[in-house]
């Protein structure tokens, strides 16, 4: 398996990045994270609860990714690859600082590329057949998230299993609160606009939590799991936080709560604009009626 990943990252993805004029430094820094992200993911591919779980929130994007390829492989490449420190030098001036740049370096086409590159090249693979597995995994950013998140992670596998919608209990013992939000200090508040791999809890995301928690809103809703967030331990504080103030959380795709979880017939893009948005919101096909009520309220 190690073979495979330095193989992708050594022939493939550095010498795009440094073909799209990234510097030496700035490569390996990234490279080293996808490293990570791939090996803690190929190395428990065999696992099938674990696979299906941890490649779930990249399945809304990935089901629109080029070219055609099986669904796991294009959200493995969402997940480990474009989910990455890769979206730092794409995304915001702010999180490009962290690299020493003025700006972001990569283009969305550019990104279209690596990933299209990606798939490619991972589909080729046969990841049931290589031997190769890693006593100990020295960055492992997705290993901890069954149980630092139980309930998330529980509820998630469930979904990764839907093809429609499936109830079921959840286990007492997974209803335990995560640590509490506390209200962010305003005089201390800082811009906002940020990378959709910044770990952190921004104030805007905190007041939501917040309402949601005190029982002031009936739900959390989003686009997609991108647009919360493309960190995954961020993601799965959130979906922890939302249930267990017993709300659903509601994307256009998806419907996920404590005993019930759904998802659309077919799964619609990420939005990219207000026009996108709009579409969305009258496009009720392939709904189940908690899901359904939901979008109508909201559009």
């Amino acid at each position: 398996m190690e073979n495979i990943i330095r193989d992708y990252l050594e022939n493939n993805f550095e010498p795009m990045l440094a073909q799209f004029t990234v510097n030496d430094e700035t490569i390996m820094k990234i490279s080293n994270d996808v490293h990570s992200r791939l090996s803690s993911l190929l190395n428990r591919w065999n696992d099938s609860s674990f696979r299906s779980t941890i490649l779930l929130h990249g399945v809304e994007e990935a089901t629109h990714y080029v070219p055609e390829a099986d669904i796991e492989i294009k959200a493995l490449v969402t997940v480990a690859i474009r989910n990455s420190l890769l979206e730092d030098i794409a995304s915001t001036k702010e999180a490009a600082k962290k690299f020493g740049l003025r700006r972001p370096l990569i283009s969305d086409e550019q990104i279209k590329n690596i990933t299209t590159n990606a798939i490619v090249f991972f589909n080729k693979q046969n990841f049931k057949s290589a031997s190769y597995k890693t006593d100990s995994i020295e960055s492992d950013p997705f290993g901890h998230l069954s149980t630092k998140f139980p309930l998330a992670w529980y509820v998630m596998h469930k979904l990764s299993q839907c093809s429609n919608y499936i109830t079921f209990e959840v286990p007492n013992e997974l209803r335990i609160a995560h640590s509490p939000l506390q209200k962010h200090n305003t005089s201390t508040t800082s811009v906002e606009v940020q990378s959709g791999m910044d770990p952190n809890i921004d104030p805007t995301l905190r007041e939501i939590l917040l309402r949601v928690k005190n029982g002031e809103q009936a739900f959390f809703f989003s686009d997609s799991f991108k647009m919360i967030t493309r960190h995954p331990e961020k993601l799965y504080r959130v979906i922890e936080e939302v249930l267990n103030a017993k709300a659903p959380i509601v994307t256009f795709n998806y419907y996920i709560s404590n005993g019930y979880v759904a998802r659309r017939s077919q799964l619609l893009k990420v939005a990219h604009s207000e026009k996108d948005l709009k579409y969305k919101f009258t496009n009720l096909k392939g709904l189940r009626k908690a899901h359904l009520e939901i979008i109508k309220k909201m559009g």
